[in-house]
């Protein structure tokens, strides 16, 4: 059997990770960022830890904050369209899984306009064309999204969500900084962690599992195990 796992070109682990940003932008010659975040992450001072980084760089960039929970079709075309109108050159993905999803799509139906509709992309997508290049800087433990090909989008006119894969929306670069994630409330921190927690068993237990991904999900299990706890009392 032929096993497959994609990841980031990059990913940078550990507090301060967030300041490599401007550098690994400038490295890649990307001059403007598009942030992808939502209205609760610019009120708690979260995005602003990442918006300091950036000013202090002199980097521009423009912040799109109008993401929703479980993200609309809606949301992901108002998003590109923003996008055209910013003179970005790349997007950073800045939360949890809704602001992480919303950025992919917007990156692909971005390089990918026949998917304009953005309902065509549920399933395995057929797009041709890479995303917009995304920096994946994710707020906490649960969804992964700034790691895998996969996001979720509503299809609000006939009340259901829909998963789309595609290998072409993976974030080139993600930044895993816990600084982002100490000031989660403790409920979230709970609720995150028992999504990574559900996350690393599927991955044990699916039947695509394999030597690498067994040792992966079983240290991310023990470390969950030990951590948790921990993690929402201090």
């Amino acid at each position: 059997m032929v096993y497959r796992m994609i990841f980031n070109q990059t990913a940078y682990f550990g507090r301060g990770a967030i300041r490599e940003i401007p550098a690994v932008a400038k490295s890649h010659g990307f001059t403007k960022a598009f942030i992808v975040t939502d209205p609760v992450l610019l009120e708690t001072g979260t995005a602003k830890k990442v918006t300091d980084v950036l000013d202090e760089a002199g980097m521009p960039y423009e912040v799109f904050s109008n993401v929703k929970p479980n993200p609309p079709v809606e949301c992901i075309k108002d998003g590109v369209a923003k996008f055209a109108e910013s003179g970005a050159d790349f997007l950073i993905g800045l939360g949890g899984g809704s602001p992480q999803d919303t950025c992919k799509g917007i990156g692909i139906v971005t390089a990918n306009p026949e998917f304009a509709d953005v309902l065509s992309l549920e399933g395995v997508a057929d797009t041709k064309n890479p995303s917009v290049p995304i920096f994946g800087v994710p707020t906490t433990a649960g969804t992964a999204s700034e790691t895998t090909i996969n996001y979720v989008i509503t299809d609000t006119a006939n009340k259901r969500k829909f998963v789309a894969v595609d290998p072409h929306d993976i974030p080139i670069v993600a930044f895993v900084d816990p600084d982002l994630t100490d000031s989660m409330p403790r409920g979230l921190k709970v609720a995150t962690g028992l999504d990574a927690l559900t996350h690393a068993i599927e991955g044990y237990i699916t039947p695509g599992a394999w030597s690498l991904s067994d040792c992966l999900s079983m240290q991310t299990i023990r470390m969950i195990a030990r951590n948790l706890a921990k993690s929402a009392d201090g």
